[in-house]
Parts: C-alpha cells; sequence; structure tokens
C-alpha cells in the first residue's frame, strides 16, 4: 500500500508541475495556520498582497508616490499639510 502511495505522489509530481506548487503551498499554508493561528497568517497574507500591489504598481512605471501625496493633499484639510 505504502508502495503504491510513494509511485502515485512522484507520478504526480513528475506529470503535473503546477500541481506540485498548489501542493507546496497548501501545505505550506496549512503549516502556517497550525503553527501561529489563522488570523496571523491571514494578516501576513494581506500584507503579502498590498505589497505585491506596490510592487506592480512601480514596475509598471506608475508615480505611485506622487499620486499617493496628491490624493492626502485633497483629503485633508490646509492646516495639516504640511507641503
Amino acid at each position: 500500500m505504502l508502495n503504491e502511495v510513494t509511485t502515485y505522489v512522484k507520478s504526480l509530481f513528475e506529470t503535473h508541475p503546477n500541481r506540485k506548487i498548489g501542493f507546496l503551498g497548501g501545505v505550506l499554508v496549512g503549516s502556517a495556520i497550525l503553527l501561529f493561528g489563522f488570523f496571523p497568517v491571514l494578516f501576513a497574507f494581506c500584507c503579502g498582497v498590498i505589497g505585491l500591489y506596490i510592487g506592480s504598481r512601480f514596475d509598471a512605471g506608475d508615480d505611485l508616490v506622487y499620486r499617493t501625496l496628491k490624493t492626502i493633499e485633497k483629503i485633508l484639510p490646509e492646516r495639516f499639510q504640511r507641503w
């Protein structure tokens, strides 16, 4: 029985490389949830997604800092603006 399972897992990893990444990612997330808890892992995931978004905007050549400062300038009253 163990021999059949090991041959199946080996064939799965050899024939389906994307499933390998999904499997390893699932094991990693599951282990992190068991070790640290759901909400700390969810927070880390959200921070990673935000970082990925910001990094992709910088890679696309978007001037994110300038747009952020202009948005803050529109939102804040004049007495709180320092620039």
